[in-house]
């Protein structure tokens, strides 16, 4: 990246994920506007579960990354702007670092582009990971066993240029590196690549293109949008996305300690500047592993029910189904290689045993699925067990021709192989070995063509549409001053997974007098979450009030 520079620069991410797309005008006007020094994008979640790592698929569809990357490298080649992508295809493994340089190659061809590209590859041996568990090296990242050479072995997978490509990262890091080569105190670029990993969702309304404005000790965030902006509490409020607790996130080499943020806006009304934000480093540098292994054969059904009679016995009634079935397949359910599994749509499907409702439904969706050693032992599980729920008689039956309406044919479908996460932990490195252990690599393409002009990007009535446009005014809730329910006085209540094993609630209020008088009620304590939710206290990780986001 060059000599540190210490002077102001911006950063430009058109999205929270690569290849889920973003409006073009918009990437296009951020470009014409900021003229941002780096286009930086995250492409990697474990939210979709450990399917695609177990499978070595990418995220997303390859006409979806070809789609974002054309107006990347575009704006690359023809503005010279840098560009950093992270977690290539969405799990970072070399082979998906490898199909991303393959894509980018496609497109530079096409384009008659020429870059530089370095690429950063993640994946660890099997020999290394087991070498440290033997040191005790390896720890539990969330509720899992302590990994052990067993589960290593069953893993299925482990993992001054134009362009930089990375192999499975922390998501705020491509915006870290970036700001941290260029002198940034480490508080402010790792909070702004928390901030901006996903994209403009900080913004009013939620956004995908945003702008981060950098300095040595603070940050502006604007949005692309001229309908969307960002307030101090939306701003803060995203601290909390997808986290434990908003006061500390941890991540590799340290902690980001937020206690002291402050955020103001500034006089265009839409941009808001951050500072405040502190790095912790630790005493040992760490780096989270995550690998899946392989359970068996999915296969799945799906079917309605309308009888009220039928829904008001439907526990009893799955579980006669259940019962009947495991007579022709006695190995059904005796371990998680070959289980059946119902989500009833309408009852409880969402929130399983958590669901605190119990009003029936007219209708509901029965969707069965079945995990077996073999697709063809799965097929004929789940065959069995809808044809049982189709004519099994029940308690008051009136309607005796048929209990099931299946939407598809063939009834049975084939959702292909499981996996789970089986390593999901924390391995020290030893001083230095944060660079070491990650190879980085330049590849050349060179174009012997010249390349066309660059291209118009948008219509005179989209610039028209830019110069004009404003955000629509932001409304206060009307809170009732007498006792209420907390979906009249909250303005936004959220759930999002942390990973694979935590999930959070965020329950945020439009202003600090509601904020304090829902503080002073008690009304939000561990007890209370546990009987709404039916969770044991131990359970409850964090519950803690936050109010740089009245949350």
């Amino acid at each position: 990246m060059g000599s540190i520079d210490y002077s102001d620069f911006r950063i430009l991410t058109p999205c929270a994920i690569l290849g889920y797309g973003f409006r073009s005008d918009h990437f296009w006007l951020g470009i014409d506007k900021y003229k941002p020094a780096a286009i930086v994008v995250d492409a990697g979640s474990t939210d979709g579960g450990p399917y695609k790592l177990g499978m070595n698929k990418m995220t997303c569809g390859r006409e979806s990354y070809i789609r974002d990357l054309t107006h990347m490298l575009q704006a690359c080649f023809y503005r010279k702007i840098k560009v950093l992508i992270s977690s290539a295809g969405g799990d970072g493994s070399n082979k998906h670092v490898e199909e991303m340089i393959g894509i980018i190659k496609e497109i530079a061809v096409t384009h008659k582009f020429s870059f530089k590209v370095a690429t950063i590859t993640t994946d660890i041996s099997r020999e290394s990971i087991k070498a440290r568990i033997v040191k005790s090296q390896v720890h539990p990242c969330g509720p899992v066993a302590d990994l052990t050479e067993i589960n290593v072995d069953e893993a299925v997978d482990i993992v001054d240029p134009d362009i930089i490509l990375s192999g499975r990262s922390y998501d705020p890091s491509p915006f870290a590196g970036f700001c941290l080569s260029r002198g940034v105190d480490p508080g402010v670029a790792w909070y702004i690549g928390k901030i901006m990993e996903c994209g403009a969702f900080c913004a009013v309304p939620k956004g995908r293109t945003m702008v981060a404005t950098v300095r040595q000790s603070s940050f502006d965030l604007t949005p692309v949008s001229p309908f969307e902006q960002c307030t101090p509490v939306s701003v803060a409020a995203h601290t909390l996305y997808e986290k434990t607790r908003p006061d500390r996130l941890p991540g590799p080499g340290g902690v980001l300690h937020l206690d002291s943020a402050q955020y103001k806006t500034l006089e265009d009304g839409r941009t808001v500047r951050v500072s405040g934000a502190r790095f912790v480093p630790t005493p040992i540098y760490q780096i989270k592993l995550e690998g899946v292994e392989k359970l068996g054969h999915r296969t799945i059904f799906i079917g309605g029910i309308r009888d009220p009679i039928l829904i008001a016995q439907i526990d009893d009634f799955l579980e006669r189904a259940r019962a009947y079935t495991k007579k022709m397949f006695p190995e059904l359910d005796k371990d998680e290689h070959c289980q059946l599994r119902f989500q009833v749509h309408g009852k409880n499907a969402v929130m399983g045993p958590l669901e605190p409702t119990t009003t029936a439904a007219h209708e509901i969706g029965v969707l069965g699925e079945v995990v077996a050693p073999t697709k063809e032992k799965s097929h004929a599980i789940a065959n069995n067990v809808r044809a049982s729920i189709l004519h099994m008689p029940y308690e008051g039956q009136m309607a005796t021709a048929g209990n099931f309406a299946s939407p598809l044919s063939p009834h049975e479908q084939d959702a292909g192989e499981v996996f789970r996460w089986n390593v999901y932990h924390l391995i020290d490195l030893q001083p230095g070995e944060e660079l070491s252990m990650f190879p980085i690599n330049s590849v050349n393409i060179d174009s012997s063509e010249p390349a066309e002009p660059e291209p118009t990007h948008f219509s005179p009535e989209e610039l028209e549409e830019f110069t004009t446009g404003q955000p629509k005014p932001l409304v206060p809730k009307v809170v009732p001053q007498e006792e209420a329910l907390m979906m009249d006085v909250a303005k936004i209540v959220r759930s999002k997974n942390s990973g694979p094993f935590e999930m959070t609630f965020d329950v945020m209020f439009d202003d600090l007098a509601t904020y304090q008088r829902v503080k002073a009620a008690n009304v939000l304590t561990n007890d209370v979450i546990g009987r709404l939710y039916n969770v044991q206290e131990q359970d409850i990780l964090t519950n803690m009030f936050f109010e740089p986001a009245r949350a």
